[in-house]
């Protein structure tokens, strides 16, 4: 009997302690889950860690799904009511993570013209040569896509068509259906990075950015009468690869949570503070060369939409994805790492019809993503 009665305490005692641990838990992961949302607000230089926690933002999400059934279970009406909160000051960041749209219909009854604008990291093509016999798998799905304007990241052509394409290959391929054909390695000598156009390219430049191998080109391109700043970009890389993820995992299955930080804070934060210095040149390049709105970002910029880098360069303007894409949109796609890092930026003389990752082609670790953008007619006509 005396036991019975000791015990009723120890069981209340234990019961209000999980409580406790559960209300802090909760705590914690909403407000790590709202810093990773907002983390595009805040300067990697200032502060490291909402970058960070942005790069990692769908296991936030993971995090604030459980903690929100933990507390629909248990039918706490205070809780829940918190959580509510937490869920409405995140949903702007959420649908530009996870946008939710319909696409237009594109078809000749459109007033305004249309372009499709496809980007495409191709991972040197593959590394695979090109021949009548055997085609190149990734300048066939290029040739077939039917994109006015194509941005390729990663264009490096080989010396030896038995190695890789070669630069005679790509253009007496693709010449016919692209006869503007820009590529340019950036950087010394680094990354490769290639504009092909249906319509007349009148000039092409690189802008200025500070990167080891990576960089970002500019062009000038006629299209239905109409000058447009054609911008591709690829930005500085994390260098990640499946044994990174492979060793990130393990530390997670560890629980050593101060080795991850470490891990990954050595890794990142380098190319985090570059992003930074990355964005404000392209913003400021956009700002001063662009007319009337007539500009489209595109590119590989090894960053999420949630981020600083992205949040800059699309300062004023809109990302194709996020207004008619739906879903996650993953567009890089080496285990474990599963991002949105490819875009589409288009300035106030465009609007979005359709955008879509294309998942089938699967021969880089990029998806490539398209969009068709319609070219509205400047305020004074």
């Amino acid at each position: 009997m005396k036991n019975r009665l000791s015990s009723g305490p120890l069981l209340r005692i234990s019961s209000h302690i999980i409580k406790v641990t559960l209300i802090v838990l909760t705590v914690v992961v909403s407000l790590t889950f709202l810093l990773g949302a907002y983390s595009g607000y805040i300067r990697p230089s200032k502060w490291i860690i909402p970058a960070l926690l942005g790069l990692f933002f769908p296991v936030l999400l993971v995090l604030q799904m459980g903690v929100t059934i933990l507390w629909l279970l248990a039918f706490d009406r205070k809780r829940l009511l918190m959580l509510c909160a937490v869920w409405l000051i995140s949903l702007p960041q959420l649908l530009i993570y996870v946008p939710i749209n319909r696409s237009e219909r594109v078809s000749d009854e459109h007033s305004e013209p249309t372009i499709r604008v496809l980007s495409y990291n191709v991972c040197a093509f593959g590394f695979k040569p090109h021949s009548d016999v055997a085609p190149n798998a990734t300048l066939q799905y290029i040739k077939s896509s039917g994109a006015d304007i194509v941005c390729i990241q990663e264009a490096m052509l080989n010396q030896n068509p038995f190695a890789g394409v070669v630069s005679k290959t790509l253009k007496g391929y693709l010449s016919q259906d692209y006869p503007h054909i820009r590529v340019i390695r950036v950087n010394r000598g680094g990354s490769t990075l290639a504009i092909l156009s249906k319509h007349p390219i009148s000039s092409v430049r690189e802008i200025p950015i500070p990167s080891w191998v990576n960089g970002a080109i500019a062009a000038k391109i006629l299209v239905h009468d109409k000058e447009i700043l054609v911008i591709n970009a690829h930005l500085e890389s994390y260098h990640l690869g499946r044994v990174d993820g492979e060793e990130y995992l393990n530390l997670v299955k560890e629980g050593n949570a101060i080795r991850l930080q470490d891990a990954l804070r050595a890794k990142l934060s380098p190319t985090l503070k570059a992003h930074e210095e990355q964005a404000e040149i392209l913003e400021n390049f956009i700002q001063e060369h662009s007319k009337e709105g007539r500009v489209i970002v595109c590119g590989d910029f090894n960053d999420t939409p949630l981020s600083y880098l992205h949040r800059r360069v699309s300062e004023g303007m809109e990302d194709a994805f996020v207004e008619r894409g739906n879903g996650f949109g993953f567009t890089f796609h080496t285990r474990p790492f599963y991002v949105r890092i490819d875009h589409i930026i288009y300035g106030k003389a465009f609007r979005a019809l359709s955008c879509q990752v294309d998942r089938s082609a699967a021969e880089s670790d990029h998806y490539p993503i398209e969009a068709v953008l319609a070219l509205s007619p400047s305020p004074a006509e």
